[in-house]
């Protein structure tokens, strides 16, 4: 369990800031809400939503993706990662869940 800890910070996916509110949400979510509640908000499409804008918003600020010249940006590249960011978001978010209930039997 350590290793796997230690390789997210050693690759650097752990400071992807998708990824790091992920983590911190199903941090909360887990310590602040009952079940019910847990499910209420997984079930709320505005939630997915705003994710989804968030996720847009990094990569079109942040992480653009540029054709080869560097020139003009590639749409469907930079789609993609948003995409994918959006992704990574609900996996942090899910596995942090299951972690924090892991440990706290």
């Amino acid at each position: 369990m350590f290793k796997g800890i230690i390789a997210l910070f050693t690759s650097g996916a752990i400071f992807n800031p998708l990824v790091l509110l992920g983590i911190i949400s199903g941090f909360a979510a887990v310590i602040k809400l009952e079940p019910e509640q847990i499910r209420d908000f997984c079930t709320d499409s505005r939630w997915y939503l705003l994710v989804a804008v968030v996720a847009l918003g990094y990569t079109l600020i942040f992480a653009k993706i540029y054709k080869e010249g560097g020139d003009e940006i590639d749409w469907s590249s930079t789609l993609g990662l948003a995409v994918w960011n959006f992704v990574k978001y609900f996996i942090s978010f899910f596995l942090s869940m299951s972690f924090v209930m892991l440990v706290s039997f």
